[in-house]
């Protein structure tokens, strides 16, 4: 009911890596949609790749598109700082170094709200693996 609180009048895509779950949270947030997916997978630990095409859905005042998963992403054409920039829970402080890449830097702001839970451990660590 949070989520819904907060996607309410928004449009919203869902991507990810294949069988992360998109659907299923689709089926979460509205059971009527019956959308397929896959059952989980043990030897990858995750669901089964399912949705073929986009669709569009509208439910509880929002425009919610499923997309079918990928298995790889290209990052190698951006430059790290564009990367770096994309993250808005990085961009929207003040950073103490002006080219702070937030990896090695001490004193980096990033990292001390990664470590007191400002900032999910898992979109940093997500982020270290895109610039690295």
């Amino acid at each position: 009911k949070k989520l819904i609180r907060y996607l309410k009048e928004k449009t919203v895509v869902l991507t990810g890596q294949t069988g992360a779950g998109k659907s299923s949270l689709l089926n979460q947030i509205d059971p009527k949609l019956h959308l397929q997916t896959g059952e989980i997978s043990e030897a990858l630990g995750r669901g089964r790749h399912t949705t073929r095409h986009t669709e569009f859905f509208f439910t509880h005042g929002i425009l919610i598109a499923d997309t079918p998963g990928f298995s790889a992403l290209d990052l190698d054409k951006y430059e790290k700082e564009q990367i770096r920039d994309t993250f808005p829970e990085f961009t929207s402080i003040s950073w103490e170094y002006k080219n702070c890449m937030h990896l090695k830097e001490k004193n980096c702001v990033v990292k001390k709200r990664v470590e007191e839970g400002i900032i999910l451990k898992s979109r940093y660590e997500n982020y270290c693996q895109f610039v690295k």
